[in-house]
This record gives structure tokens, C-alpha cells and sequence, in this order.
């Protein structure tokens, strides 16, 4: 009998051990909350090296699904960690991420000192998981969003110009073209009416890349002068998703992804192509957050 339990056992140790050594993808996980939505998360994970000179950059991305899933190697000291990120929407105000880390140059040793003891490789992984949790933490500092409620995008006529860049550039898009748009209507006379906003046409969310209509509402004309640069539209108005977003306009994308993720809880067929309208200046200073936009996301018709 003593015989037969100790082959049992043997054969649940040796089962656990082959799953640990070899089923298992990573050497170590981290688990933590925020109130950030996913999206906020992942372009967070997504941008690490935004702002970052070319010689310092830390971070490679090998692979990701947008707002749920990236893949990373991350370069410390003379070591090369991957980190596996999973984000996951627990509730409308809670998000999970999880950070599997593993050795990619020495999973063996590390797979045998871990259960035992916490080696360099885990205390390095603990603080780089630390660190964005405290950055995201932070982040919260920066912006506010209101309630999300169903509104009305009202019809637009207006003169724009259609531009394409990474997500986290479209501020720095819109400075550099404000003037070409405001020279035209102001040099044809032209009655502005209403504020400025941005109409994407396009989201490439795994390049992280937009296409969107810089815009500016004017006066009805029978015509128009002709420009090579500026256009001249008018639109319908649409249903939509609507929330207020205060705080910096490079950053008003938070409100995209808070849009996205609540109209996906609560089951709302929507097109991902956000519309924002700048209700203040950037030009006169004061106070980011005193800055807001209203953020639409249209509800796709039945």
C-alpha cells in the first residue's frame, strides 16, 4: 500500500513539475485593478516609448490585440524580460490587468529559484508593474469624464481638412493646421458658427493610426471658392454616445475608449469613429482641466 501511495505521488510531482517547467509560458505574474478603462490601459502599454528619444527606447512590442492583450519585450539593466499584458474589464469602473513575466534568456534558472526565492528577475518585474500601476494612478490626475448618454450629433455644414497620423498626434495635427483652415474662411469672407471638432473616418487600431476631418462649421453658401487644400461638407445629424471630457485635447482619446467600453457592456451597436467638439481655446492657457470637448460615438442605425 505505502508502495503504491508513493508512486501516486511521485506521479503528481513529476505531473506538476512537467506542467511548471513546460505548460506554464511565463516565470511569473502580477496582478492589479484601476479604474481606468481598457483602452486607456492598453494605449498607455501601447505608447511607453511615445515620448522617449530613439537611443533610449526600452520597449519592443511583439504583439497585440487591441485593448485586451499586448506582448512586450522590455529591456533592464543587461537583461530582456517579455511581458505578456492581459486587460480585462471586471465591471463600468474596475479594469484587471495581468503581467506575465518571464526570463527570455535564462527560464530554466529562474523556473527552478522563484518558488524559493525572490531573484532579481522578480523584483525588476514587480517594479515595472509597480511603476505603470502608479503612472495610471497619476494619469487619473489629468482628465475627467461625465456620465455617457445617448445624444444627438447635430447636421453640420462645414470647411475641413483631412488628415492622418499616429492616435497620440492628432493635437499636434490640428495646431499645424488650424491656420490653413482659418486663412480661407477668413480670406473669402466666410461666417464662421459654431465651434471646431474632429470627425474620424478612419481607426486603425492595431497601427494605432486615425484618419479624421479637422473641421470648422460655417454660414450655408450656394458655392464656395475653390481650394486644393480645404473642403467643404455637409452631414446629417446621427445618434450617438455622448460624454464630456475635461483636460488637455492630446489626451481627449480617453473618452473614446470609455465610450467604446461602455457601449460594448451594455450591448449598444456602435461605429468606432469618434466625432469631438472643442468647446475652449487651447490658445488662452489656464488650466487643462478647465479645457472641454464633447465626445460623440455614433450609434449604428437598425
Amino acid at each position: 500500500m505505502k508502495k503504491i501511495l508513493l508512486e501516486v505521488v511521485l506521479l503528481a510531482f513529476l505531473f506538476a513539475a512537467s506542467w511548471y517547467f513546460l505548460l506554464t509560458e511565463y516565470d511569473y505574474k502580477v496582478t492589479f485593478k484601476t479604474t481606468q478603462a481598457p483602452g486607456v490601459v492598453y494605449n498607455t502599454l501601447v505608447g511607453w516609448n511615445n515620448w522617449e528619444p530613439t537611443s533610449k527606447k526600452v520597449v519592443t512590442i511583439i504583439s497585440k490585440k487591441p485593448f485586451s492583450e499586448i506582448s512586450q519585450n522590455l529591456k533592464i539593466s543587461d537583461s530582456i524580460f517579455n511581458i505578456k499584458w492581459i486587460i480585462q474589464r471586471e465591471s463600468d469602473s474596475i479594469t484587471k490587468v495581468t503581467a506575465l513575466l518571464k526570463d527570455t534568456e535564462h527560464r530554466f534558472i529562474q523556473k527552478l529559484k522563484v518558488p524559493f526565492t525572490k531573484t532579481n528577475f522578480v523584483k525588476r518585474g514587480i517594479n515595472t508593474v509597480k511603476k505603470i500601476r502608479k503612472g495610471l494612478k497619476r494619469h487619473e490626475e489629468d482628465y475627467k469624464i461625465s456620465s455617457i448618454e445617448k445624444g444627438v450629433f447635430p447636421a453640420q455644414n462645414f470647411a475641413y481638412i483631412t488628415l492622418t497620423g499616429q492616435q497620440h498626434e492628432k493635437a499636434k495635427l490640428m495646431i499645424a493646421n488650424t491656420l490653413r483652415i482659418m486663412e480661407y474662411i477668413r480670406g473669402n469672407n466666410i461666417e464662421l458658427i459654431g465651434e471646431p471638432f474632429l470627425e474620424v473616418t478612419k481607426w486603425d487600431q492595431q497601427k494605432d493610426q486615425i484618419t479624421f476631418d479637422f473641421c470648422f462649421p460655417i454660414a450655408k453658401r450656394t458655392s464656395y471658392p475653390k481650394s486644393e487644400i480645404v473642403k467643404i461638407k455637409s452631414t446629417q445629424k446621427r445618434d450617438a454616445l455622448k460624454t464630456m471630457f475635461y483636460g488637455n485635447y492630446k489626451i481627449s482619446d480617453r473618452a473614446w475608449f470609455t465610450l467604446l467600453h461602455y457601449a460594448e457592456r451594455k450591448n449598444i451597436a456602435i461605429q468606432a469613429l469618434p466625432i469631438e467638439v472643442f468647446l475652449d481655446d487651447p490658445h488662452s492657457g489656464g488650466n487643462d482641466l478647465e479645457w472641454r470637448a464633447e465626445v460623440y460615438l455614433p450609434i449604428k442605425n437598425n
